[in-house]
């Protein structure tokens, strides 16, 4: 609900006291969510006093609440709820496990390790996961733009940086965490002599700063951080056209632009996979975010023409199958031996069951409705951003080991890494200590 929809409105609210008004809240506040509470914070914004707005983030319910007010006034309260797809959060996390153990093969054996008689290999093809991530990334930049089509965009670069900062704000912490144990490990263990790990430490800068996939010359430290250096640069491109002109951006420009460059990349490389290849302007990794975020952008309109299909219950029935043999095809194939381009048609699969997966017509789509499923989510990207250094850190210190113990020791401590991440990221936005340290434990620095 919003109090303050128009000024005659907001000013009655503002009579209010804010002791009774908080009263209430409070009371609604301990009955219904101390349960589900993640943080409480508070920042200042640039309007006429400069009213401060309490946010209430529930973040594990998709709940945020917000209340204005300034000069002990209440001016408004606003509560948006936003909620996730349990089933996508659910297939984050399976494709960061199977991108982790694909990893994992490739660190621990020689060759392709067979599992058992059935003609299948340990993810051998089990990078096809990180398709699935740019698919869903570029499906969400959609969504999101659609419900800014009608906001006006003539302020579209000061928008576009703000975006872009909000994302960059958000995943930094993780990523510099992740980022101060690879570069330590590696040097420790690559490096022998105290100046060569000081060279490592320094040449590192460009994947701290998410630009080594624009080919700057320095260590490829964590070469996990490609696919991130690739979302926020295609983000930051896509965004200001499908704010501008999404309808024709969506439907028109997005398929066209991911099929060129699909075909061309089948056409020259023959294979999707492959990050470190230099195409001449860019590196090949860049053409396969690009095309796979276009892909999953025109995926939005075609989810939403399905929802509004009135399926019978054996009409939905078919398409949770067909959904469900979808992503096993595709599980299956990330433990074959297959060439290479057999992951465009495999892309395009992936594509379709997403664009279902998104859709409201699986009748079990209320079963992942549940707050442990979008932690599985968030969980996902700790995975694949702490993986590199303790998968190392098995090569290093067991080195002896099975290839079954190297898997159960880097997956589990994978794992544990991640955990152990959360905890002392949310410990951090929890203190703040930077920003105590710069403006004071009530100061009013950026958010």
């Amino acid at each position: 609900f919003v109090l303050n929809q128009d000024c005659e409105r907001a000013s009655r609210v503002s009579q209010l006291s804010i002791n009774f008004i908080i009263f209430n809240f409070a009371v609604v506040y301990i009955v219904l969510f101390l349960p589900f509470i993640e943080k409480i914070t508070y920042f200042h914004t640039f309007f006429t006093q400069k009213p401060t707005i309490c946010i209430l983030n529930y973040g594990k319910q998709g709940l945020n609440i917000s209340i204005v007010f300034t000069n002990h006034r209440i001016y408004g309260v606003f509560m948006n709820i936003t909620k996730k797809n349990g089933r996508i959060e659910l297939l984050r996390f399976l494709f960061a496990l199977i991108i982790l153990l694909f990893h994992i093969q490739k660190r621990f054996a020689t060759s392709p390790v067979p599992m058992g008689d059935t003609g299948l290999y340990f993810f051998n093809h089990g990078c096809i996961g990180v398709e699935f991530f740019f698919l869903v990334s570029g499906y969400l930049l959609a969504a999101g733009c659609y419900k800014l089509r009608d906001e006006p965009c003539d302020f579209i670069g000061t928008e576009t940086a703000g975006v872009m900062w909000k994302k960059i704000k958000h995943i930094f912490p993780y990523h510099i965490y992740a980022m101060i144990f690879t570069v330590a490990i590696n040097a420790y263990f690559l490096c022998h002599t105290a100046n060569k790990r000081l060279m490592y430490v320094i040449n590192s800068w460009a994947s701290v700063l998410f630009l080594q996939v624009f080919g700057f010359q320095s260590t490829w430290v964590n070469k996990l951080t490609w696919y991130i250096d690739v979302w926020l640069m295609v983000t930051f491109i896509f965004y200001i056209f499908a704010r501008k002109h999404y309808d024709v951006f969506v439907k028109i420009v997005c398929p066209a632009l991911a099929l060129f460059i699909l075909g061309y990349l089948d056409h020259e490389y023959g294979a999707l996979s492959g990050i470190d290849v230099w195409t001449g302007h860019f590196y090949k990794a860049f053409l396969r975010g690009l095309a796979e975020m276009a892909l999953g952008c025109s995926a939005y309109s075609l989810t939403r023409r399905i929802n509004h299909e009135k399926f019978n219950t054996s009409g939905k029935a078919v398409c949770a199958i067909i959904e469900a043999a979808g992503y096993i095809i595709i599980i299956i194939y990330s433990c074959t031996k297959y060439a290479g381009r057999y992951e465009f048609p495999i892309l395009f699969l992936m594509w379709g069951v997403m664009t279902l997966t998104f859709s409201d017509v699986n009748p079990l789509h209320k079963i992942f409705d549940k707050p442990i499923f979008p932690y599985l989510g968030k969980l996902s990207l700790l995975i694949y951003l702490n993986q590199f250094y303790v998968i190392r850190l098995v090569q290093e210190l067991f080195s002896e080991g099975t290839f079954v113990q190297k898997t159960l020791l880097a997956s589990i401590g994978t794992i544990i890494a991640s955990l152990v991440c959360d905890f002392i990221i949310n410990l951090y936005q929890k203190y703040r200590p930077i920003h105590t340290l710069m403006y004071g434990k009530n100061g009013d620095g950026a958010i």
